[in-house]
């Protein structure tokens, strides 16, 4: 629900593809399903070539996907990774988006709380990842909040 929040107050385009286990059909599979979707509302001339990740840290991860999903002929691309934390909480903070804990198996981190400095500094000292990055909470970036410009990074001139 929150998700197509975002993506219609973006006007981006959303194809969800479900990642439910017990499916029988492998993570490469219901990617290549996925993408075919996209593709088919694409120009013929059009090509997805990449795929994107906000993985900030956890290596493992990366090189699953990395191997994972080299068949998928589309290079894939982690803009966030190994950005120091300092910095990912600069451009959130400048971002004026509002992000809320939406997610947490944590009792230090309750759901509904918004992921600020303050929240981040918090964790550190239960030993949990500041971002939750090893799955210890999940947030929301409520994109919805703020006018669509501002969510993009838009500047009032139109630049970029």
């Amino acid at each position: 629900d929150q998700v197509i929040q975002q993506a219609s107050h973006l006007d981006i385009t959303l194809v969800g593809v479900p990642l439910r286990r017990g499916s029988g059909e492998t993570y490469p599979d219901r990617m290549r399903g996925g993408l075919k979707a996209v593709q088919a509302t694409l120009p013929p001339e059009s090509k997805i070539s990449t795929l994107v990740f906000g993985d900030l840290h956890l290596g493992h991860i990366k090189e699953w996907r990395d191997t994972i999903l080299a068949e998928l002929d589309c290079e894939l691309e982690y803009p966030l990774w190994k950005v120091p934390y300092s910095d990912l909480l600069e451009d959130l903070e400048a971002s004026q988006v509002p992000c809320e804990v939406s997610g947490s198996s944590r009792p230090e981190v309750k759901v509904g709380t918004m992921f600020t400095r303050e929240l981040y500094n918090k964790v550190k000292q239960f030993d949990i990842d500041g971002f939750g990055e090893a799955g210890e909470f999940h947030s929301l970036a409520m994109v919805f909040k703020v006018p669509r410009a501002v969510a993009l990074g838009i500047p009032d001139d139109g630049t970029m």
